[in-house]
């Protein structure tokens, strides 16, 4: 089956340089040339011609032509690339927008912890300013007894 196709493959490549050599002497010359761009040119003018009905028809009708319409797909497609930059820019927005608040909420916490702290810290320091107070007034009250009693033995005695 390979000789089958290598066979095939051999006839097939052999064909084809006889056909590009037969193409190649045809075309090779100055009156093909000459014929090609006299066909070419005709073609051209045809087309010329056909494209300016074009237009007078679509005027008419009112509808866009060639241009206008590739005028509309430049714009569409710059439109599409705006619209993506949005699109991303709205996700990367929310995005940063959630991890903010997961922040704030650690924040939060964290603020409700250290407030905690404090307001214990605050109450011990006023137990203890209390407490010291109450010390500071029995102490003053035993001076105050302290000097009565003695003031009372001295007027009693001088009486």
């Amino acid at each position: 089956m390979d000789s089958e196709h290598q066979d095939r493959m051999t006839f097939y490549k052999k064909f084809e340089e006889e056909l590009n050599k037969s193409i190649h002497a045809r075309t090779n010359c100055r009156s093909f040339t000459r014929a090609f761009g006299r066909g070419m040119d005709a073609h051209l003018s045809r087309l010329k011609i056909h494209r300016r009905l074009t237009t007078k028809w679509l005027n008419r009708l009112d509808l866009a032509n060639k241009d206008e319409i590739a005028e509309l797909s430049v714009r569409m497609v710059e439109c599409e690339g705006k619209l993506d930059f949005l699109d991303e820019t709205v996700y990367m927005t929310a995005k940063s927008l959630k991890e903010n608040r997961f922040k704030v909420k650690k924040v939060q916490k964290s603020l409700e912890e250290l407030l905690a702290i404090l307001e214990k810290e605050v109450k011990a320091i006023q137990d203890y300013k209390i407490k010291k107070l109450e010390e500071e007034l029995l102490e003053l009250k035993q001076l105050f007894t302290v000097d009565f009693e003695m003031e009372e033995n001295i007027d009693g005695k001088e009486k």
